[in-house]
């Protein structure tokens, strides 16, 4: 019953802290300044490599009520390369 009662809440816009919901990258909002900073070769090479054995990403994407990203910038970048459309997010308060 409560899978029903999140999945009604995510039809209408509302996400609960404590589950993943899969969100389109597009709608993921991104500070400027993050973009201008490059993420280190080494860290960056080896999210992508568990990216490619796992099919997940190494570290999780979190973001607030208004979609703007919290933690999980290397992620997104995968994710925008890679040209996936939706990724897991995890919403907090």
């Amino acid at each position: 019953m409560s899978k029903l009662i999140r999945s009604i809440k995510w039809l209408l816009g509302i996400y609960e802290t404590g589950y993943e919901y899969q969100i389109s990258t597009k709608e993921i909002k991104v500070n400027p300044e993050w973009r201008k900073t490059r993420i280190g070769k080494v860290k960056f090479k080896k999210k992508l490599q568990y990216w490619y054995l796992t099919g997940e990403f190494e570290s999780r994407i979190i973001l607030d009520r208004d979609f703007n990203l919290l933690d999980g910038y290397s992620s997104v970048r995968i994710a925008e390369i890679k040209g996936i459309d939706k990724v897991p997010v995890y919403f907090v308060d």
